[in-house]
C-alpha cells in the first residue's frame, strides 16, 4: 500500500529544518577555513551541499506544501516549469556529483600527479565539477522549454504532471533513467567498492603511516556518503529502467512510488553524513567528549576516588585532593 500524502508531509517536513541548519553548520566549517577551502577533496563536498541547500529551500518546500494541500503551491504554469525544472536538475546534479566524486577520489589518492599544475587542476578537478551542474541544467531546459510536449498541467499532481515529457519518448526516457540514475548507481557502487579494496589493501602491504592515515580519512569522508545514494537510489532507479524498457508499470508500481519517495532523503541526510564523515568535525566531537569526560567524571571514577580518600584518611593521611 503505497504512503498517504499527510504522512509523506511529515515524513519530509520532520528532517527539513534539522537538515538545513546542519548544511550551514558544514558550510561555514568548510568556507570559513582557508585550508579546508582550499583541499581539494572538499570542493565536490561544498558543491554538494550547495546544490542539496537549494533543493531544500525549493522543491522540497515545494513538495511538502503539495503533500499537505493536495495542489501545487501556485496555479501558474511558470512556477510548474520552474517546479519541475527546479527540482530535476537539482536531483540529478547531486547524483551526478556524488558519482563523480566517488571516481575523483581514486584520482586524488592514488594519482595525486594529475593535480600537480594549474592545468591540470583545471581539466581534472573543476572542469568536470561544472560539467556535473552545466549537463542536467542544459539537458532538461531542453526537455521542458524546447522539446514539445502534450502533457497536460495538472496542479493537483507532483511537478504539475510535467516530468512526464520526460517519457513523452521512449528512447528519451530510456537514456534518462540509464544515463542519469542507472549508470552513475553503477559507477558509485563500483568506484566505492574499489576504493574500500584498495585502502584496505595499502593498510596491509604499504607500511607508511601518513599514506594511510590520508587514505583512511579521504575513504571515510566518501563512503557514507556513497552508501546512502546507492540504498536509497538504486531500488527504484532499477525499476524505473525497466518501465523505460517496457515493462507493465502496474508492477510493483506501489513500492516503485514509495521508493522513489524516500530517495529525496539523499539530499535530506547528505548534511548529517557530511558532518560525522569529515575528520576535522570528528576531531572537535572527541575533544569536546573528552573535555565533558574531565569535567564531569563517571560514577565508578568517582566511588574509586572516595574510596581511596577514606582509606588514606583511616591510615591517617587525609589528603585535600578529593
Amino acid at each position: 500500500m503505497a504512503i498517504p500524502a499527510y504522512s509523506r508531509f511529515w515524513i519530509l517536513l520532520a528532517p527539513l529544518i534539522p537538515s538545513i541548519l546542519v548544511t550551514i553548520f558544514v558550510l561555514y566549517h568548510l568556507l570559513k577555513n582557508r585550508g579546508y577551502r582550499t583541499a581539494l577533496n572538499n570542493h565536490v563536498i561544498i558543491l554538494l551541499l550547495s546544490v542539496g541547500l537549494v533543493e531544500e529551500l525549493t522543491g522540497i518546500v515545494w513538495n511538502i506544501y503539495f503533500y499537505h494541500n493536495g495542489t501545487s503551491l501556485l496555479l501558474t504554469p511558470a512556477f510548474c516549469y520552474a517546479w519541475v525544472y527546479i527540482d530535476t536538475t537539482a536531483i540529478v546534479s547531486i547524483y551526478i556529483l556524488i558519482t563523480w566524486a566517488s571516481l575523483e577520489r581514486h584520482i586524488l589518492i592514488f594519482h595525486s600527479s594529475y593535480f600537480l599544475t594549474r592545468t591540470k587542476r583545471l581539466l581534472f578537478h573543476y572542469l568536470p565539477m561544472i560539467l556535473c551542474i552545466l549537463y542536467p541544467m542544459i539537458f532538461y531546459f531542453v526537455i521542458f522549454f524546447i522539446v514539445p510536449c502534450n502533457k497536460p498541467l495538472r496542479y493537483t499532481s507532483r511537478d504539475c504532471n510535467l516530468y512526464s515529457c520526460v517519457g513523452s519518448s521512449p528512447a528519451v526516457a530510456l537514456y534518462d533513467s540509464l544515463a542519469h540514475y542507472i549508470l552513475p548507481a553503477f559507477i558509485t557502487v563500483t568506484f566505492s567498492v574499489g576504493l574500500f579494496i584498495r585502502v584496505l589493501y595499502q593498510k596491509y602491504h604499504i607500511h607508511h603511516r601518513i599514506d594511510r592515515r590520508k587514505y583512511k580519512n579521504m575513504a571515510l569522508q566518501l563512503l557514507p556518503i556513497s552508501c546512502l545514494y546507492i540504498f536509497l537510489q538504486l531500488p527504484p532507479m532499477s525499476l524505473y529502467t525497466a518501465y523505460s524498457a517496457g515493462l507493465p508499470r502496474t508492477i510493483g508500481a506501489d513500492y516503485f512510488n514509495d521508493s522513489l519517495f524516500f530517495s529525496f532523503y539523499i539530499m535530506l541526510l547528505t548534511p548529517f553524513v557530511c558532518a560525522m564523515s569529515l575528520p576535522e568535525l570528528r576531531t572537535k566531537r572527541r575533544n569536546v567528549m573528552l573535555f565533558w569526560r574531565r569535567r564531569h567524571p563517571v560514577g565508578p571514577l568517582r566511588m574509586a576516588t572516595m574510596i581511596r580518600v577514606k582509606v588514606d584518611r583511616i591510615g591517617g593521611q587525609a589528603t585535600a585532593n578529593v
